[in-house]
């Protein structure tokens, strides 16, 4: 007794051939056959057509042709098969019943894929073999094609599923499938990651119980119960909704969470796609943005309320216009020149030494008249701006009237850390300029000096205005608690 099931599993066809054969020459009493309704056995018993009883008994598409190539024979799976009657497929070319390449016997007695030409105009992928015999002095070809639709898709499927799981495993978000239920079936290495399991076979809610990130959020999540939120997820689209998980490994974490359906090749849905992408350095960006615009707005607020005293206070002092414009250009130059300092340092602070040396640039600093002595000192960023404008104000008077304003004066400048290193003591010494009569004169200048010394650089400042020149000595906190919360322009205030 022979088996289909065998024969058709076992390649070379060159036991197909024998069993045939065997047939034909009555060796066989019987043979086993699975067919569409399972296994048939067929009692052969000297049938003058064995070959026919077994072959419409096969599960693959079967034919013999004669030696011209032309179609004698064919079995009813391989009508099934292109959708043909017998009456049409006998007498048609071999070739006609393929689209493209048409398939060869071959010697290793293999076979061969081609892809079967259908009546409905599509075409199905088959599994090709042939081999030609000799029975009853008759030469024919015996051909079977064996459907490989369902193969090739299990193939297509398994090779979906590997570039699934390729795509889960390098994705660097959590992504998660739920089926309709809302149960998880395939999640990324980061999803495992997050819940500190693998989260496949559970519910959504049971591998990531979530809360709202913010108040503004907190209503989108409180329509939903845990159950149906595992059912809206499963069949409906999400779009940004920003969640915290309730995990301690999590906290301070933020996630956006997002959700699309899946759907199959008939466009019909079968659950979803759940993406919770960790935004928590975006947040903080944000943050930190909305932290930058509010002190730039702070800031441009006091540059403004600076530029405004300035100039009322100029030119209530200033003796006519020319010199107004003269005053006010310095003083708001010596604004410019410490926030381009600040810009350039991003408002980290700067050495004493580089202040002095930038702010005091256009009085000659460096060419021998004024002398810079003391030890390394950072700055604050916000002793940057007050400093500038206080020697500002003493280098334009030096230049006016003082020591700058003589061929051979000169100005030293020095400086030491008091109180265990906390306040700076600042001399401006000013000699062999012009001499000081009558104690000196006080104006704008000189107020600026000390309200600037007195409010925003919690310090005190000592004007003398001595014969042989001026001293003006500054006593200032370097560090502060609090920063003031005008910067100079509260020293700028009129009375």
């Amino acid at each position: 007794m022979a088996s289909n099931d065998a024969m058709q599993a076992a390649r070379p066809r060159n036991e197909a051939e024998e069993t045939v054969e065997a047939i034909h020459r009555g060796n066989v009493d019987a043979v086993v056959v699975q067919g569409p309704s399972g296994p048939q056995v067929i009692m052969l018993q000297g049938a003058d057509a064995p070959y026919h009883v077994l072959v419409e008994r096969m599960s693959d598409g079967a034919l013999t042709l004669d030696a011209d190539g032309c179609i004698v024979y064919v079995n009813s799976r391989l009508c099934a098969l292109t959708g043909l009657g017998a009456q049409e497929l006998v007498g048609r070319s071999f070739a006609s019943l393929f689209i493209g390449s048409v398939p060869q016997q071959r010697a290793d007695d293999t076979a061969s894929d081609a892809q079967l030409r259908r009546a409905d105009g599509g075409d199905l992928p088959v599994s090709v073999w042939m081999r030609q015999m000799a029975m009853g002095g008759v030469v024919a070809t015996l051909v079977t094609l064996t459907d490989m639709s369902i193969q090739r898709r299990a193939e297509e499927v398994a090779t979906a599923e590997r570039f699934a799981r390729s795509i889960l495993e390098q994705a660097t978000d959590a992504i998660v499938v739920l089926a309709l239920d809302g149960r998880i079936t395939h999640a990324s290495w980061v999803a495992e990651q997050l819940a500190g399991r693998s989260p496949v076979g559970h519910m959504f809610s049971e591998a990531f119980a979530l809360d709202a990130a913010s108040a503004s959020q907190q209503g989108t999540l409180a329509r939903f119960s845990r159950e149906s939120l595992d059912q809206a997820l499963a069949t409906k689209p999400f779009h940004g909704v920003e969640v915290r998980l309730r995990d301690p490994r999590m906290s301070g974490r933020s996630f956006l969470l997002s959700a699309g359906p899946l759907v199959n090749d008939a466009k019909d849905a079968v659950g979803s796609i759940v993406t919770l992408t960790d935004i928590t350095e975006r947040k903080r960006a944000e943050e930190q943005q909305t932290m930058l615009v509010a002190e730039l707005n702070h800031r441009v607020k006091n540059i403004l309320a600076i530029v405004q005293s300035v100039a009322g206070q100029t030119l209530r002092t200033a003796p006519s216009l020319p010199a107004f414009n003269k005053a006010f250009s310095g003083r708001i130059q010596a604004v410019s020149i410490a926030h381009d300092i600040l810009t350039q340092t991003r408002w980290i602070g700067i050495g004493f030494n580089e202040l002095l040396t930038t702010v005091l640039a256009p009085y000659g600093v460096g060419e021998g008249r004024i002398v810079i002595e003391g030890p390394p000192v950072l700055l604050e960023a916000r002793l940057v701006l007050p400093l500038s404008m206080v020697l500002h104000e003493l280098a334009t008077n030096a230049s006016k009237y003082g020591a700058l304003s003589a061929p051979l004066g000169q100005v030293t400048i020095s400086w030491r850390q008091r109180d265990d290193r906390q306040r700076l003591e600042l001399i401006w010494l000013e000699r062999g300029g012009p001499l000081v009569e009558g104690g000196g004169s006080r104006g704008f200048g000189t107020t600026l000096i000390d309200r600037v010394v007195r409010f925003d650089l919690d310090g005190d400042a000592v004007l003398a205005f001595e014969p042989e020149g001026i001293r003006c000595k500054l006593i200032f906190a370097l560090t502060a608690e609090t920063t003031p919360e005008h910067l100079p322009a509260s020293a700028v205030q009129p009375d």
